[in-house]
């Protein structure tokens, strides 16, 4: 009698851990701790102390950035309009990092159960069938993340190797001290590099961090609306005259699980929306503001082909950290649609 417990509680542990291997994300999840972004799951039992001070300490390297930028607008005023844009959309994109980073710490433990959401409470609705499916879905979301990144690092060494300033670093910066001599340029460029590259490459990895999250109650969506629509061929083609049959209770089962599966995806979806609803309209709203200047200088006045390539680079990186929201978000749309027809 204790062997076929045993041997199901072995087959869904299987089917679990499978599951969760296919999801995994620890290619966003590893460079984001390592970053003292977003700790990973699996750290998150620890003292998070030192992981904080590390957190502060980018922090601290981004405001001291803003600092910066905001002297050197105070200073150089409105009488070079390509400048002054340059300096408002930089400030801006810091500024939206830093409260990126303070609304992950804030809610770390709510990202931590979404990035553990299809091991710990999709797996007991999956079966084997479900895993090829996962793996392959899963593999070209991971396939498309780490292309944007690597967009948002390509973008980010062309910016950095861009000179605008007269010292021939890739920010204009108020600084303390003379950034033109040899190791004022050195320090000032390191500078430059660490919160640049810290900004924008991070922000595109929490950002494929949280479209994966998106694919993959997508993903979930899917396969329930599959088992649905064979759950509805087999009780058309076998019908079933007794609630004490073999037959009633299989078909029963299956069913309940259904409508557990699909209330675990509405709350799993209604906190993810919490959790990046803030996030997104902050985001937006920034990105939206440089965007528009950004334009507007492109096509207005800026002067030579450098200042054009500095403000397309600029422009088309922030448009793309909204467009991979547009495009994850219009997958879900479109099938919690198809799941409702369906359902």
């Amino acid at each position: 009698m204790g062997i076929a417990p045993s041997a199901a509680a072995a087959a869904e542990s299987s089917v679990t851990a499978a599951a969760a291997a296919a999801s995994d994300m620890n290619h966003l999840l590893r460079p984001l701790h390592w970053t003292a972004v977003l700790r990973h799951p699996h750290a998150a039992s620890r003292s998070p102390l030192l992981f904080r001070l590390c957190t502060a300490v980018m922090i601290s390297f981004a405001l001291c950035f803003i600092c910066s930028e905001s002297a050197a607008l105070f200073q150089l005023g409105t009488e070079d309009v390509d400048v002054f844009i340059l300096l408002i959309s930089t400030v801006d994109t810091a500024t939206i990092w830093i409260f990126r980073m303070v609304h992950t710490a804030v809610f770390e433990r709510d990202f931590h159960k979404l990035a553990l959401q299809v091991g710990d409470d999709f797996a007991e609705f999956l079966t084997w069938d479900d895993i090829p499916v996962i793996r392959s879905k899963c593999r070209l979301v991971r396939r498309f993340t780490l292309t944007f990144v690597w967009f948002g690092l390509s973008a980010c060494s062309y910016f950095l190797v861009s000179p605008v300033s007269a010292e021939g670093l890739p920010f204009i910066l108020a600084l303390p001290y003379d950034a033109s001599t040899p190791l004022g340029f050195a320090v000032s460029w390191l500078f430059c590099t660490v919160v640049c590259l810290h900004a924008v490459v991070m922000t595109m990895a929490l950002d494929s961090f949280n479209v994966s999250l998106i694919a993959q109650l997508r993903i979930q969506l899917t396969l329930l609306s599959s088992k649905i629509v064979i759950l509805a061929k087999e009780m058309s083609d076998r019908p079933v005259h007794s609630s004490e049959s073999p037959s009633y209770h299989e078909l029963h089962y299956r069913l309940k699980k259904c409508i557990l599966h699909h209330q675990a995806i509405i709350k799993n979806s209604d906190l993810l929306e919490r959790r990046l609803g803030a996030m997104l309209l902050a985001q937006s709203i920034s990105i939206g503001a440089a965007a528009c200047f950004q334009m507007f200088q492109i096509a207005t006045s800026a002067d030579g082909m450098q200042q054009v390539g500095k403000f397309g680079c600029y422009l088309s990186t922030m448009l793309a950290e909204l467009f991979i929201y547009c495009w994850f978000g219009d997958d879900l749309i479109t099938e919690v649609s198809k799941s409702q027809k369906i359902i």
